[in-house]
C-alpha cells in the first residue's frame, strides 16, 4: 500500500490566510499552496515537484485534481495529465492535460470541459487557454446551458472567445439541434455576465395578415446604473419599416418611469397603397417633485385613428377607442389635499371635436374630521374646472360641498350616521357669450346599519375559527328637485337628479381564521353575499316604486379558487337586466381555468370568455383563449398555444385569429439567450 504524503508550503510570509473568490487571485504571491499525493519527489536543484496517484493541490480558493503532477515551485509552472480539475468557487475546468502557470493564472487544457456556474454555462474544446484573469480562449469548442451529455441545442465554432462578466463571441458559427447542424450564424455574441450590458438583442421574426412578413431587430443601450433605453427598427413586408424607442429611469425622490415612441410610414394596408404617417407615444411616470408633490403621468397618444387596430397584438389593444394622457400633481397636508390634473382624451372611434378636455381641474378637499369631542364632523369638496375643446361649449366652473355628518351609536348596537351636505356650482367665461350663472343643490343622507356575528371554534377541524355576521343597512338619500336646465352641461354634476329613496340591504360574511405554525395567523372571507333594493319615494315613480334587486357575491373557498357575481333582477319582469360573473380555478403546477361573462340589457352588451391552461401533460403546456360576443354571435378573438419545454429550452407554436387578422407565431427560447422568432407583443413596446 502506498503511502500518502502531504506538503504544506509558504512562498512567501506575510497575509498568507486572505481568501480568494475568483481565479483572478489564483498565483499571488505570499498565498500557501497545499500539495497531497500518493507518490510525491522533490529535486532540490530545479525546485520540481513530481507527485503521482491521487493528486491535490490547493491554493485559495483554487483546487487542481490529477494523476500526475509535475510543479515547478520557482516559476509557478504546473503540468497535470490525467483526469485533471481545476476547480474554483465560480468556474470548472475539465481535461486530459494541462499546462498552468499557478503566479500567472494563465494556461492551457486539452479536450477540455469548462463550466460557469451562475450562467448555467457548459463549454466544451479541443483546446481551452486561460489568456488571462477573466479570458479565455476555445478552440474548436461548442457551447450551451443544458445539463446532459446531449443538450437539445448548442452553437459550435472553430474559436470561441469568453471574457468572464463580459460576452462569449464567436464567428462563422453554427447552431445544432442535438448533433444535427441546423443553422449558420455569422458573428454570434452571449452573454457571460449577470449585469446589464449594452448590445444587440436578438431579432423576431413572423407573419400576420396585415403586416405580412416581419423581422424585428433591436439594440439595448445601458445609460448607467440607473437608465437603460433600447431602440428598434423593424420591416414589415406588407406596410414599411418601423422605428422605435424605449427609454427607462430611475432617479431620486422615488422618480421612475418609461417612455415610449414609434414611427412608420405606412406604404399599404390590406393591399391599398395609404402612404401614410403613423406614430404613438406613451410615458409613465410616479415620483415626488420638491416641497413633497407628488407627480403622476400615464400619458399615450396616436395620430391615426387605425393605430391600434393595425399594430395592436392583444384585446386589450387593438379594440381601444381611445387614448387618454393625464399628468397630476398632489400635495397632502395630513387632513388636506390638493390636486391639479390635466386631461386630454383622443376619441378613436370618430373624428370628434367635440370631446371634451379638462385644462386643468384642480381640487381642495379636507377629509372627515371630528369636531372637537362631540358626534359631529365636517368634510369639505372643492373644485375649479376649465372645460375646453374645439367644438362646442366652453367654459369654466367652480364647485364647492362643504359637508357636515354626525355618527350615533343606540343602545350600543345600532350605528346611525346621518349627513347633509350643500353643492354650489359657478360658471363663468361660457363660449356661447351667455354670462355667468350659479345653482346650489342639497343632499341629506342617513346611514343605519348593525351587526350580529357569531364565532364557531375549530368547525372543521383545520379552521382555527369561523366567523359568521349579518349586517343589515338601511340607506335614506334625499335631493330636492331643482331646476337645471339654464345651466351649461358638460359632465355630470351639471344636472343632478332629484332623489327621495330608501335602500335596504343585507350583507352576510363568513371569515375564516387559520392558524400557522409558530402563532401567525392569518384571516380569509370565505363568502360575502349583499342583497340590496332601491324603494323610490318620488311621485315620479309612483307605477314602480321597488326598482332591480341587485345582488353581489363573492366565494373563495380556498386560496385556488374564487368566484363572483354582481347581478341586477328587474323584480316586475323577472328578467335579468345585468349580470357580470367571473371566476377561476388554478393550481400551483400552472393549470389554470378562468372564465368571465357580463350582460347589460341597456347597453346590449352580451359577451363571455375563458381562458385556459393545462400543464398536467408536461412537458407539454397548453393554452386556449376565446373571446365571443352572444349579442352578435361574434367570435371577437381566439388565440391556441402549444409549448415543449425543456431544462433549457422551449417551443411555442400559437395561432391568434381576431376580427380582421391572423397571426401565427412560432418562439423558440433558449435558456440565457431569450427568444427567437415570433411576432411578440406590440410592435417598438408601444
Amino acid at each position: 500500500m502506498l503511502l500518502r504524503f502531504f506538503i504544506l508550503l509558504f512562498l512567501c510570509a506575510g497575509s498568507s490566510l486572505a481568501s480568494a473568490a475568483d481565479w483572478s487571485q489564483v498565483g499571488e504571491s505570499g498565498r500557501p499552496v497545499q500539495l497531497e499525493a500518493d507518490q510525491l519527489s522533490y529535486d532540490k536543484n530545479t525546485g520540481l515537484y513530481r507527485a503521482s496517484g491521487d493528486v491535490k493541490l490547493v491554493q485559495g480558493d483554487l483546487v487542481i485534481h490529477s494523476q500526475l503532477l509535475k510543479w515547478n515551485q520557482a516559476s509557478g509552472e504546473i503540468e497535470a495529465e490525467g483526469d485533471v480539475q481545476l476547480i474554483s468557487p465560480d468556474e470548472e475546468l475539465f481535461g486530459k492535460k494541462a499546462h498552468y502557470n499557478l503566479l500567472k493564472g494563465t494556461g492551457t487544457v486539452e479536450d477540455g470541459y469548462f463550466y460557469l456556474r451562475e450562467q448555467n454555462l457548459h463549454v466544451y474544446g479541443q483546446t481551452i487557454e486561460r489568456r488571462g484573469k477573466l479570458d479565455y480562449r476555445i478552440k474548436k469548442g461548442t457551447f450551451t446551458t443544458c445539463d446532459c451529455q446531449v443538450p437539445p441545442w448548442k452553437f459550435g465554432a472553430n474559436q470561441l472567445d469568453i471574457t468572464l462578466g463580459g460576452y462569449v463571441r464567436a464567428r462563422n458559427m453554427i447552431f445544432y439541434l442535438k448533433d444535427v447542424p441546423s443553422l449558420f450564424l455569422p458573428y454570434m455574441i452571449y452573454p457571460a455576465k449577470t449585469e446589464r450590458e449594452s448590445g444587440l438583442l436578438i431579432p423576431t421574426v413572423g407573419y400576420s395578415d396585415k403586416r405580412g412578413f416581419q423581422y424585428g431587430g433591436a439594440y439595448y443601450q445601458v445609460l448607467g446604473v440607473n437608465q437603460d433605453a433600447t431602440l428598434y427598427l423593424d420591416y414589415l413586408s406588407e406596410m414599411g419599416i418601423g422605428k422605435g424607442l424605449e427609454y427607462r429611469y430611475i432617479f431620486g425622490h422615488e422618480n421612475a418611469g418609461e417612455a415610449r415612441v414609434y414611427h412608420i410610414n405606412v406604404d399599404q394596408i390590406d393591399g391599398v397603397t395609404v402612404d401614410e404617417e403613423r406614430y404613438a407615444l406613451k410615458w409613465q411616470h410616479d415620483g415626488f417633485l420638491p416641497a413633497g408633490v407628488h407627480m403622476v403621468v400615464d400619458a399615450e397618444y396616436v395620430n391615426d385613428d387605425q393605430y391600434f387596430k393595425d399594430f395592436g397584438s392583444v384585446a386589450e389593444e387593438y379594440n381601444k377607442d381611445k387614448v387618454q394622457s393625464i399628468l397630476s400633481l398632489s400635495k397632502n397636508w395630513g387632513k388636506y389635499n390638493l390636486v391639479g390634473q390635466l386631461k386630454y382624451t383622443k376619441d378613436l372611434e370618430v373624428d370628434d371635436p367635440t370631446t371634451l378636455q379638462l385644462l386643468p381641474r384642480i381640487t381642495f378637499d379636507a377629509v372627515r374630521q371630528r369636531i372637537k369631542t362631540t358626534h359631529f364632523y365636517y368634510a369639505l369638496e372643492s373644485e375649479y374646472s376649465n372645460f375646453w375643446r374645439q367644438e362646442g361649449l366652453r367654459g369654466e366652473r367652480l364647485m364647492a360641498r362643504p359637508i357636515l355628518a354626525a355618527s350615533f351609536k343606540l343602545l350600543d348596537v345600532i350605528d346611525v350616521a346621518p349627513e347633509i351636505s350643500y353643492r354650489e356650482r359657478y360658471y363663468w367665461d361660457l363660449s356661447d357669450n351667455s354670462g355667468s350663472d350659479h345653482q346650489g343643490t342639497a343632499e341629506f343622507t342617513t346611514r343605519i346599519s348593525t351587526r350580529i356575528q357569531k364565532v364557531y371554534h375549530r368547525p372543521f377541524g383545520f379552521f382555527g375559527k369561523l366567523r359568521h355576521s349579518v349586517e343589515p343597512e338601511l340607506l335614506y338619500r334625499y335631493i330636492p328637485e331643482v331646476e337645471q336646465g339654464h345651466l351649461p352641461d358638460f359632465d355630470s354634476y351639471d344636472r343632478i337628479a332629484e332623489s327621495n329613496q330608501l335602500e335596504y340591504a343585507l350583507v352576510q360574511r363568513f371569515t375564516v381564521r387559520t392558524d400557522q405554525i409558530g402563532g401567525r395567523s392569518t384571516y380569509r372571507e370565505l363568502f360575502y353575499l349583499r342583497l340590496s333594493q332601491i324603494y323610490a319615494l318620488t311621485d315620479k315613480a309612483r307605477e314602480q316604486r321597488f326598482q332591480d334587486l341587485r345582488i353581489e357575491m363573492t366565494l373563495l373557498p380556498t386560496e385556488w379558487l374564487s368566484f363572483q357575481t354582481d347581478t341586477t333582477l328587474d323584480v316586475d319582469s323577472g328578467d335579468w337586466t345585468k349580470v357580470a360573473v367571473t371566476g377561476g380555478i388554478k393550481d400551483q403546477q400552472e393549470n389554470s381555468l378562468r372564465f368571465e361573462y357580463r350582460y347589460d340589457s341597456i347597453n346590449d352588451i352580451d359577451y363571455g370568455l375563458v381562458d385556459l391552461s393545462v400543464a398536467f401533460l408536461k412537458p407539454v403546456y397548453l393554452t386556449y383563449q376565446q373571446r365571443y360576443e352572444f349579442a352578435t354571435d361574434e367570435q371577437l378573438e381566439q388565440v391556441i398555444g402549444i409549448e415543449y419545454r425543456q431544462q433549457c429550452w422551449s417551443a411555442q407554436l400559437s395561432y391568434r385569429e381576431s376580427e380582421d387578422n391572423r397571426t401565427v407565431m412560432l418562439t423558440f427560447t433558449m435558456l440565457g439567450i431569450g427568444s427567437v422568432g415570433g411576432i411578440g407583443g406590440s410592435l417598438g413596446g408601444i
